[in-house]
C-alpha cells in the first residue's frame, strides 16, 4: 500500500508492515509475552499482553486469562481480579478455570469472605473433576479462618482488653461526614487570617522511644514471616535512602533506581501483609508457645537479664563520667553526656530501668559540678582598664566587629561560594545540634532534663553571637531549674546570663545578675564560687565607676566648649 504524498510514514516494525490477520497477530504477541514473562522481563511482557488485548475480538478470553496469571505473578492482584472478571464473561465452557483465577485473586487481596462465598457457589455449580480445585481451596480458606478467629484470638483479646476502647474510638467508630467548606470561611470562624497562598504542612514529631518501638516491631514482623531472610529485607529498606546507591547528585538515572528499589520493597511488604492476613501475629505467637507457663518464665528471665545488663551499663556510664571529671576535660564530658542521654537513656522504659529518674539526676548533677569547676580565680592580674577583662574572666570571647569585605573585580576570593568553607561547616553543625536539642526538648518531661537542654541551647546561641536568644533560653532554664529545686542548674543558667551581659557591656544588668548568682553560690555553700562571683562583682563595679568618670569628663569638656563658644560670640 502506497503512502499519499505529504504524509509521514509511520515508524513500524517489520512484522507490522505485513498484513497479518488479527488472530495471527494476537497469537504472535501472546507468544512473545509468555516468553518475556518467563525471562522475567515484566515490562515488555505486559506491553505485548496489552497490545494483544487491544486487537482482541469478543470471543477471545485466553489473553485476559494469561494476563491475569501474569499480574498475580508480579504482585498485582487488583489487576488480576479485573482481568479474571472480564474473562469470565466470555469464557463459556472454560468458565471454571477462569473462576479459579478469580478465587485466587480474591485470596491474594485478603478478601476471605467473598472468596469463601464464591468457592461454595462453584462447588455447587460444578461436578466431577472440576470440583477438586475448589475443594482444595475451600480447605485452605477454612484454615485461614481458623487461624484468624480460632483459639488464638481469645488470649489476644484478654491481653489487650484495655486498648480495645481506644482503638474503637480512633479507627473503628464511624465518623460524621465533614461538609466541604472554604478555607477562608474556616479561618474566619477561628479568628485567623488567611495571608498564606499555600497550606503550611506540619511535620509529625515522633519520640525516640516510639521510633525505636516501631523499628523493633517491624523487625519482629519480618522475622516472624520471613525468618532468616529478614536481614535481606532490612538491607533493601536501608538501600532506598543510601546516597552511595542512589547517587541523586551525579546521575540522571537516580530516580529510576529509587523507583525500582521502592517497587521491590512495596512488593515485599504486600506479600508480608498477605501472610499476616492469613495467619496474624497473635496466631504465630500462640502456635509457637505450646506451654504458656514455660513461655512466661522465659519472658520473665529475659526481662531480669535485660534489667541486670541495664544496671551494669548505668554503673559503667557513671564510672566514665567520674573519670572524665578527674581529667577535667569538660568538652569530652559534655559530648559523652549528650550521647548517652540522647541515644541510650531515652530508649529505656521504667520497666527496664526502674531507677531512671535517679540516674538522670546523678548524670546531670555530675555535669553541673564539672561546669561549676570551670569558674575559678585567674592566675593573672585583672584590670578594670581592659574592656575585655570580664569576658576573659568568665571564659567567653569578646564580641568582635564584623570585618569589612573588600570586593575586587576578577579576584577569585570575590566569587567564593557561600556554601563552602569553615564558617559554612560551623553553621551546619550549629543547625544540626539545635535541631537535635529542640527535638529532645519537645519530648523531655523531667524539669532537670529540660533545664539542661535549655542551657545547652542558650550556650549554642551564645557561640553564634546570638545574645538575645541566649538570654531568653537561659531565663527558661532558670524557670525549669526552680521547678525541680536544682540550685546548681539555676546558678549555671544565671552565669550564662552574666556572660551575655558581659559581651554586650550591660553593666547595670550585669550587677543584678551577679548579685543573684552570689546568693545562689551561698546557698550551694561553695566558698570558691562565692570568691569568684565577688571578684566579678568588684570588676563590674569598677567598670561602672570608670564609665561614670568618663561621662563626667565628657560632660565637663562639652560645657567648657559651650562656654568658650558663648564668650567668643559675645566678644
Amino acid at each position: 500500500m502506497e503512502t499519499p504524498a505529504g504524509v509521514l510514514v509511520p515508524r513500524l516494525q517489520p512484522w507490522e508492515i505485513m498484513g497479518w490477520p488479527s488472530k495471527q497477530r494476537r497469537s504472535i504477541y501472546r507468544s512473545w509475552a509468555q516468553h518475556l514473562a518467563a525471562k522475567s522481563n515484566h515490562t515488555m511482557a505486559l506491553k505485548y499482553f496489552d497490545k494483544c488485548i487491544e486487537d482482541q475480538v469478543s470471543d477471545d478470553f485466553l489473553t485476559l486469562f494469561m494476563r491475569s496469571k501474569f499480574n498475580r505473578l508480579v504482585a498485582r492482584p487488583e489487576a488480576a481480579l479485573a482481568d479474571s472478571k472480564m474473562a469470565s464473561q466470555i469464557a463459556g465452557q472454560w468458565k471454571a478455570s477462569v473462576n479459579i483465577q478469580i478465587v485466587d485473586a480474591l485470596h491474594d487481596l485478603n478478601q476471605f469472605e467473598e472468596n469463601k462465598m464464591m468457592i461454595h457457589n462453584n462447588v455447587r455449580m460444578n461436578v466431577g473433576n472440576k470440583k477438586l480445585p475448589f475443594n482444595q481451596r475451600l480447605t485452605i480458606i477454612n484454615e485461614n479462618f481458623k487461624d484468624n478467629v480460632g483459639d488464638s484470638l481469645s488470649p489476644f483479646f484478654l491481653k489487650n482488653a484495655a486498648k480495645l476502647a481506644v482503638i474503637h474510638e480512633q479507627y473503628l467508630q464511624p465518623r460524621k461526614p465533614v461538609e466541604p467548606t472554604f478555607r477562608w470561611q474556616v479561618l474566619k470562624e477561628k479568628n485567623e487570617c488567611d495571608v498564606l497562598s499555600f497550606v503550611e504542612k506540619r511535620n509529625m514529631r515522633v519520640s525516640p522511644m516510639e521510633a525505636a518501638w516501631s523499628k523493633r516491631k517491624t523487625k519482629v514482623f519480618f522475622q516472624t514471616y520471613f525468618q532468616q531472610t529478614w536481614a535481606d529485607i532490612a538491607f533493601l529498606k536501608a538501600l532506598r535512602s543510601n546516597p552511595t546507591v542512589v547517587l541523586d547528585k551525579y546521575y540522571s538515572s537516580a530516580g529510576e533506581r529509587r523507583e525500582m528499589m521502592d517497587d521491590c520493597y512495596d512488593h515485599v511488604k504486600k506479600f508480608c501483609r498477605m501472610l499476616h492476613a492469613r495467619s496474624p501475629m497473635y496466631n504465630e505467637v500462640h502456635r509457637r508457645s505450646d506451654n504458656t507457663e514455660m513461655s512466661a518464665r522465659f519472658h520473665q528471665a529475659n526481662m531480669f537479664r535485660i534489667q541486670y545488663q541495664t544496671r551494669r551499663n548505668m554503673l559503667s556510664i557513671l564510672r566514665t563520667i567520674t573519670a572524665l571529671r578527674e581529667q577535667e576535660d569538660i568538652g569530652r564530658l559534655r559530648k559523652y553526656v549528650e550521647k548517652v542521654m540522647a541515644e541510650y537513656n531515652v530508649l529505656k522504659t521504667r520497666r527496664v530501668m526502674p531507677w531512671k529518674t535517679e540516674f538522670m539526676n546523678e548524670v546531670y548533677n555530675h555535669l553541673a559540678l564539672s561546669l561549676c569547676e570551670s569558674y575559678r580565680l585567674p592566675k593573672y592580674k585583672v584590670s578594670p582598664y581592659d574592656n575585655n577583662s570580664m569576658c576573659h574572666l568568665l571564659g567567653v570571647s569578646p564580641l568582635k566587629p564584623t570585618e569589612h569585605r573588600h570586593v575586587v573585580f576578577g579576584d577569585r576570593s570575590t566569587y567564593a561560594y557561600e556554601d563552602s568553607g569553615e564558617s559554612f561547616e560551623q553553621a551546619k553543625a550549629f543547625k544540626r545540634s539545635k535541631f537535635a536539642l529542640e527535638k529532645r526538648l519537645y519530648f523531655a518531661k523531667q524539669p532537670i532534663e529540660r533545664s539542661y537542654l535549655l542551657y545547652e541551647l542558650a550556650d549554642a546561641h551564645m557561640a553564634q553571637n546570638q545574645q538575645l536568644r541566649c538570654l531568653l533560653y537561659a531565663k527558661k532554664s532558670i524557670d525549669e531549674a526552680r521547678r525541680c529545686n536544682s540550685k546548681i542548674w539555676e546558678f549555671l543558667a544565671t552565669m550564662l546570663q552574666a556572660k551575655s551581659h558581659a559581651i554586650l557591656c550591660k553593666f547595670e544588668r550585669q550587677a543584678e545578675v551577679l548579685n543573684g548568682a552570689y546568693q545562689l553560690a551561698k546557698e550551694l555553700k561553695s566558698p570558691r564560687l562565692c570568691t569568684f562571683i565577688e571578684l566579678c562583682r568588684m570588676l563590674n563595679r569598677d567598670y561602672m565607676t570608670l564609665r561614670k568618670m568618663s561621662q563626667l569628663v565628657a560632660t565637663k569638656r562639652l560645657r567648657s566648649r559651650m562656654s568658650h563658644r558663648s564668650l567668643n560670640e559675645s566678644g
